[in-house]
């Protein structure tokens, strides 16, 4: 057991705990699910508590062991303490929340105002026959509770607008564009750049789609979108090009893991570099780098 516990934590934590030779280049103590339950009832603390207390002593949980190597201690310990707002539930959002509860971001803040149908089947990671015709953002709870149970998970079954985006986005780390309507993206984009939060843009249509960084005060996405006017809610039915190309089953799961890259490099820590947009074309695949 680290010598650096103190130790009345050491001889609780004793009977959970092993020592592991990798990932990473030293050995190291790993903790499992049950020691970390046993730790927060008696410190009286919630699992994520307990997990970052182990993490600060380089006590690693187990379920995020083999994120060692990429992320050292107080990094995870980090995505732990980091809320992701995620403002879209479906074919991007799904994935994106999924990879991030397993990666180890601690708190999600879900909206969405739609529910599943059965045309969703085919790309959308949490829609499943037995959800149709309920809200995503509910079932997405629902899913992040059965990955991740130490996960605090704040739900708006809404539309996401200028009168509730502050409510929506308090204490959020990080905002994640999941939409399919380009009117409201700009809505959640200006939210997110009044409160100071970086937010990462996403959008599919066909076999392509785009990820891209935009931090506070910067204008990347009128920029990317310079004739966004034009394309009101009156246009596609407040869509845009989706509508027209469609979207199968890969094209959100690759834009996802870019969205998700994107996030997790702010979250802890890192800088990615702003006004670039990640392009992936799947029907190549081609993946490139434009900066705008």
């Amino acid at each position: 057991m680290a010598s650096s516990l103190p130790p009345d934590l050491a001889v609780l934590l004793e009977p959970f705990c092993a020592t592991h030779s990798g990932p990473g280049p030293v050995p190291f103590q790993a903790v499992n699910l049950e020691g970390v339950h046993t730790l927060a009832k008696r410190r009286g603390i919630s699992l994520a508590k307990a997990m970052a207390l182990c993490l600060e002593h380089d006590i690693w949980p187990l379920r995020f062991t083999r994120n060692r190597g990429v992320f050292l201690a107080q990094e995870q310990r980090g995505l732990l303490e980091s809320r992701a707002a995620i403002i879209g539930c479906g074919g991007l959002g799904g994935h994106v929340a999924t990879l991030l509860a397993r990666a180890g971001v601690g708190a999600f803040t879900l909206c969405d105002c739609d529910v599943f149908d059965e045309s969703n089947l085919n790309r959308q990671i949490l829609c499943r026959e037995t959800a149709l015709g309920r809200n995503k953002a509910l079932v997405a709870r629902e899913e992040l509770a059965a990955i991740a149970s130490h996960a605090d998970v704040r739900v708006f079954p809404v539309v996401a607008g200028p009168d509730n985006l502050p409510e929506i986005l308090h204490g959020a780390s990080i905002v994640m564009d999941c939409l399919d309507s380009l009117a409201t993206r700009c809505s959640v984009a200006a939210a997110a750049d009044a409160a100071g939060i970086p937010f990462i843009h996403g959008a599919v249509a066909g076999d392509e789609g785009f990820a891209m960084l935009v931090r506070p005060g910067e204008k990347s996405l009128d920029l990317l979108y310079p004739d966004r006017v034009r394309f009101s809610e009156h246009a596609s039915n407040g869509r845009g090009a989706e509508s027209r190309l469609g979207v199968p089953t890969l094209t959100p799961a690759a834009i996802a893991v870019l969205q998700a890259s994107l996030a997790l490099q702010v979250l802890t820590g890192k800088k990615p570099g702003s006004a670039r947009l990640w392009h992936f074309d799947i029907a190549g695949p081609m993946l490139e780098v434009l900066t705008l």
